[in-house]
């Protein structure tokens, strides 16, 4: 699971364990970072999922990490908005922008790492020779993984615009000092 901190830019991560067999689902956390309760409010909200058993716990939990990766992905958006807004205030702010910047460019780096790995989780999940999900949840899970795949291009095209930014501010700043 994974939150920004807005204050400081830094993506703050919480980290649950799965094991799944063919009946249960056990989830193992090695700190509070991770908001079960927020897993448990997932379940309760889709009970006509429950007669698939296993899978839709497992498509909860999967569906719910995910979507805190998008808000993630919102949250540094919205932040790197506030970035460019910084980079052509009028009075400059040089030094302000470099260290958002890095502190951003650093965050998104992160994520990617928490992303990447979730698409090969789903793909897993996907699979039907393992045989452990019934058929009806696919496209639950395959609508998971399509959002995996939107928050790992999101992540990337972010990456692109906090480099575009530095290389702006450069230019910006090699301006003035002409």
């Amino acid at each position: 699971a994974v939150h920004l901190d807005v204050r400081t830019g830094e993506l703050v991560t919480g980290e649950v364990a799965a094991f799944v067999t063919r009946s249960a689902l056990v989830t193992v956390r090695k700190d509070d970072q991770f908001p079960i309760d927020g897993v448990l409010t997932r379940w309760d909200d889709t009970p006509d999922l429950a007669k698939y058993g296993i899978g839709a716990l497992v498509y909860g939990l999967l569906d719910f990490v995910v979507d805190g990766h998008f808000d993630a992905v919102q949250s540094l958006d919205d932040q790197i908005e506030q970035l460019e807004d910084l980079l052509f205030d009028e009075r400059p702010r040089d030094k302000d922008v470099q260290r958002r910047s890095f502190e951003l460019r650093k965050s998104l780096v992160h994520l990617r790492r928490v992303v990447l790995p979730m698409r090969e989780v789903l793909n897993k999940s996907l699979r039907r020779d393992v045989g452990l999900l019934p058929v009806e949840m696919t496209p639950h899970h395959q609508d998971v993984y399509d959002h995996v795949l939107r928050a790992t291009e999101w992540t990337e095209s972010l990456r692109d615009l906090v480099a575009t930014i530095v290389e702006t501010n450069l230019t910006i700043q090699g301006n003035r000092l002409n």
